[in-house]
């Protein structure tokens, strides 16, 4: 009995193969890393602000061809508070304001380019093999206004961070 229909021969299968193999050698891969913004202790009694540095370490890989350059954005969610220009960490139901800048100065709030807060971006020159690191730190600047009343105990904050690329 004869079967109707198109085969696909090993030749072709080879092709095939190596086309998709092609199409897919460049891709590239990017996560990120962080080490929070950890503020310590706050004195409620000092007049000057409570500041602290964390990091967000953005890493790309891509196996096959040669260097690619890729560009990318890191946005930050709002929090708990779901508001830009005052976040608040809680513990319980008591709040502690705080923010999250993009740079030192701690000028430009950090957020996901909407209702006046700003992304944070770059771009990488990935080199392929998975021995290779290729990374970027961005600090994170974080403040805690000075002279809030907080409840004792100890507060936190959950942000969501988007990395497109």
């Amino acid at each position: 009995r004869r079967r109707s229909g198109r085969t696909l021969t090993q030749a072709g299968l080879a092709l095939v193969l190596a086309w998709f193999a092609a199409a897919t050698a460049f891709a590239i891969d990017c996560t990120v890393a962080t080490s929070g913004v950890a503020f310590g202790a706050y004195d409620a009694t000092l007049a000057t602000p409570t500041d602290s540095v964390g990091n967000i370490t953005v890493r790309c890989s891509h196996v096959g061809g040669g260097a690619q350059k890729t560009s990318y954005t890191v946005a930050l969610s709002a929090g708990s508070s779901g508001d830009f220009a005052r976040r608040t960490m809680r513990a319980g139901k008591s709040t502690l304001d705080y923010n999250l800048f993009s740079s030192a100065t701690r000028t430009q709030v950090w957020g996901n380019g909407s209702r006046g807060s700003t992304l944070v971006g770059g771009s990488l020159l990935v080199n392929p093999g998975k021995f290779t690191i290729n990374e970027i730190v961005h600090p994170i600047y974080g403040r805690i206004p000075p002279l809030q009343s907080p409840e004792p105990g100890s507060y936190s904050d959950n942000i969501l961070i988007t990395l497109s690329f």
